[in-house]
């Protein structure tokens, strides 16, 4: 009877033993099964991470270049600009320290060109007014005489502030036909053709 009982009894213990080996050996796989998962889910994410750095640091990249590329462009264009107006600088001063010859015939061509009847009163610089002389108002007026108009034009007591060139006065409107003017006023035509110059 106890032989019977033991052999139960080994049978049960048998039993219990495959079983836990068998439990065991499917929750070893289930443990593998489920590492093997996390290892693939934790590649995945740690590539979308990388994936989504990279492009972060494509897109700032493009950024941080795009917005260099755009200060250049302004750095490059206020240089650009600086030259140009130098050059319109340099214009003028030639303009203004031309000999005494060469400047009173652009002074007179001007004149003559701008002047509407022949009775304005013409506003120097102190400088320019000294160099201006009786027979250069004799002849102007001779000219205008000449062209139909007036010869009345007078040289004005008062002197202004200008670099070259004068006022023109009529009837209380004055025309400011000062060299730093004239260029300003021509400036805009100019430049483009200033700029192909400087910078071909």
């Amino acid at each position: 009877m106890k032989e019977g009982a033991d052999r139960i009894v080994q049978r049960v213990v048998d039993d219990a033993h495959a079983r836990a080996e068998s439990i065991k050996s499917e929750a070893e796989e289930k443990a593998k099964t489920v590492e093997s998962e996390a290892r693939q889910r934790a590649t995945r994410k740690e590539e979308h991470i990388l994936e989504q750095a990279r492009k972060g640091a494509a897109e700032q990249k493009g950024r941080i270049i795009g917005v260099a590329q755009l200060e250049t462009r302004k750095d490059l264009l206020a240089a650009k600009q600086e030259l140009i107006g130098e050059a319109f600088q340099k214009a003028l001063d030639e303009l203004i320290n031309m000999d005494d010859r060469t400047y009173l015939s652009v002074i007179r061509d001007l004149l003559l060109s701008m002047v509407e009847t022949g009775s304005e009163t013409v506003i120097f610089s102190a400088r320019d007014k000294e160099r201006i002389s009786d027979d250069f108002w004799k002849e102007i007026n001779e000219t205008l005489v000449s062209q139909g108009k007036k010869g009345k034009l007078e040289l004005s007591q008062e002197t202004r502030d200008i670099q070259g060139g004068f006022i023109l006065q009529a009837g209380g409107v004055e025309m400011n036909c000062s060299f730093e003017s004239l260029l300003e006023m021509k400036r805009d035509e100019l430049e483009p053709e200033v700029a192909e110059m400087l910078f071909k």
